[in-house]
Parts: structure tokens; sequence; C-alpha cells
């Protein structure tokens, strides 16, 4: 039987029905997957809490309720697609495929292809590539923010997975990461776990306001996903000429900044956007899926580790307990501090 966690008001409930078959009469676009894993993002607690303007794009056969899950790796069963073979793995290009289910049916233009050379990446990896380690590549890539070895940047949300695999990268570009993490009773062991991965300092919020402990050399890049104060704090550590990019919201929607002309003009700081799906639309399908591919073989050969995650195995679990684990990842994520991701393993 397939399985789906469907969404019911701001709860989830996991249901069972049919294993899906393609159709002989499917059009000629159509792909046959089988889930593997997928991952509880941020982004997936806020489309549960309606502050995402995306919502999930299908519906469980049994409860007629949304799928969420923005992220994940299937395996292609059967397609009437020339771009897609059984066997192939795949992730989803497209946003609100409905992930935390074990089947689907889906368009082949909402998917991207991995390599062959590939296959053995290990599922749990491949599900943290298209909004974990495939964004910390663009942002330390961006055009618009061009870096050189030896660069100072600084990061908030430093324990999330996006920043972890960005230290990754960073390193062995030759980029310095500075990355600021919550304020907790006990962070030394959270900033020994960073500085091993190669982030060149870890800072608490109260340090980085405090003014301590920040490198003599310019910081010329800043990378916020929270915004609201922290997001000021960032800006006012950025050399002159420097510049902001917002990578997301964990304030909340509703969080705001407080801009002057000592940004503006004085500082000629600039502030810009940046949305990943947006960015790989500008790349095109050949250079994304080559560009996954390079991240993928980071994961096989060892150059890219995975943050620690909690694997939720939906194959062994008991009644209740997806559904307890879901409810777990929601408060941890309202905590005061950092917290593990969770990853559906789904088959």
């Amino acid at each position: 039987m397939a399985q789906s966690l469907a969404q019911t008001g701001t709860t989830c409930k996991l249901t069972t029905h049919p294993i899906p078959s393609l159709p002989a009469e499917s059009p000629p676009d159509s792909v046959l997957v089988r889930f593997l894993a997928s991952p509880v993002n941020r982004v997936d607690l806020m489309v549960l809490n309606n502050q995402y303007p995306l919502k999930p794009k299908y519906t469980s056969p049994t409860t007629n309720t949304p799928i969420p899950g923005f992220d994940g790796i299937a395996l292609v069963e059967s397609s009437t697609s020339p771009l897609f073979s059984p066997g192939d793995l795949t992730l989803p290009r497209d946003l609100g495929l409905g992930t935390w289910r074990t089947h689907a049916i889906l368009p082949a233009f909402s998917l991207l292809k991995l390599p062959p050379s590939v296959s053995t990446i290990s599922p749990i990896d491949a599900s943290l590539i298209r909004s974990g380690a495939l964004i910390a590549h663009l942002l330390l890539t961006n055009p618009s923010t061009p870096l050189k070895a030896g660069d100072h940047i600084i990061i908030s949300a430093g324990t999330s997975t996006v920043s972890q695999f960005l230290i990754q990268l960073a390193k062995h570009r030759g980029i310095k990461p500075i990355l600021v993490i919550r304020d907790r009773p006990n962070p030394e062991p959270v900033k020994a776990e960073l500085l091993a991965l190669g982030a060149e300092a870890v800072l608490t919020e109260s340090e980085v306001e405090a003014g301590l402990l920040l490198p003599k050399q310019p910081i010329i890049l800043a990378l916020d996903s929270v915004f609201g104060k922290i997001g000021e704090l960032l800006a006012a550590s950025l050399a002159p000429g420097g510049k902001f990019v917002l990578v997301g919201l964990l304030a909340g929607p509703k969080a705001s900044m407080q801009l002057t002309t000592q940004h503006l003009f004085n500082r000629q700081l600039s502030f810009l956007p940046f949305r990943g799906s947006e960015h790989l639309k500008r790349m095109g399908d050949e250079q994304t899926e080559s560009l996954i591919g390079e991240i993928a073989r980071m994961f096989v050969d060892g150059t890219l580790k995975r943050p620690r995650v909690k694997v939720v195995d939906w194959t062994t679990a008991g009644e209740g307990e997806v559904e307890k684990a879901l409810e777990e990842a929601v408060e941890l994520a309202k905590g005061e501090a950092g917290h593990v991701k969770t990853v559906w393993k789904l088959t």
C-alpha cells in the first residue's frame, strides 16, 4: 500500500491507499515515482501554518486533503516521457509537489534528473540537495555578489542545513564564513562543531550585538535567513560597499528591519533578495541538472557531509509515530535554539 501524510488544518494524518500505476493511455509526459526520502523544511512548516504564499498542488486520494512536502528524492518506476527511464533518480523541479508520500504520478517537467554516475548516493543525502546544498552553492556563486578566496562573509541561522553546507563549500574556495547562532545556555559544543566544518568564527547573536570577536578584515557580504533584529545586526557588521542578501524569513513574514541614510548613503550598502527557485529558472534546465550532478558527486566522494538529522522510517514506524514526529519538529522549530532537521525515510 502507498502512504501519504496529508494536511488537515494545521495538522497532518498518515493515510494508506493503493499504489498508483501509470495507465497505458497516460499523456506522453507522465512519470510514476517512488519517493525514497523527504525532509521537513522550515518552508513546509510555514505552509502548515498558512504563512507561505505557495500551497501544495496535490491532494490525498483517500481524504482529498493537501499533501505537504516541497523537497525529496524519488526513483522512477515507469514513464511515458523520453526524458525519464525506470531507475532514474529525480528531485523536484517545481515547488509544492507533495513529497510527503511514498508514490506519485507527476508530469516530467516538474522533475530534475540526477546523472547515473551518482546512483549510489544515500537517499537521505540526496533529499537535502534541492533546498540545502544547492542553495548554499548558488549563494556562494551568485554573480550579483562575486566572491574570491580570502573574502569574509557573515551568515545568520548558523546551525541551519544551508549554513552547514555553505561553510563546507566556502572552505574549498578559500572564503571565510562567520556564522551567527541563536543564544543558548551552552553554545560552545555547537561552536566547536561548526568550526570543525570550516567556519572562520562562530558568534552568538548577543556577541554580535556587543561587537565581540568580529575579524579585523572587512565583511563584504551578509547572508540573512532570519531578518528583523538579526538582519539589522548583520547589516551593521558590513564594511562600506558591502551587500546584504535576504535568503529567508525565519523571524516570520511580518518581521521588519530599520534602514537609515547611514546604510544607503554614507556606507553605500546594497540590499538584495535571493529566491533559489527564480535563480534556477534563469540558469535553465541543462545547467541546473549539471550543477545538481556536481553536488551529488560531492556527497558520493565525501567532499560534502550532511548535518545531523533525525530519520523517521515510515516502513517501521508504529501507529501515530510519524504524526508525533511532525508535531515534535513543529515545536522544536519554535524554540530559541537551532534544532535537528527531521527527514522522512519513505520506502
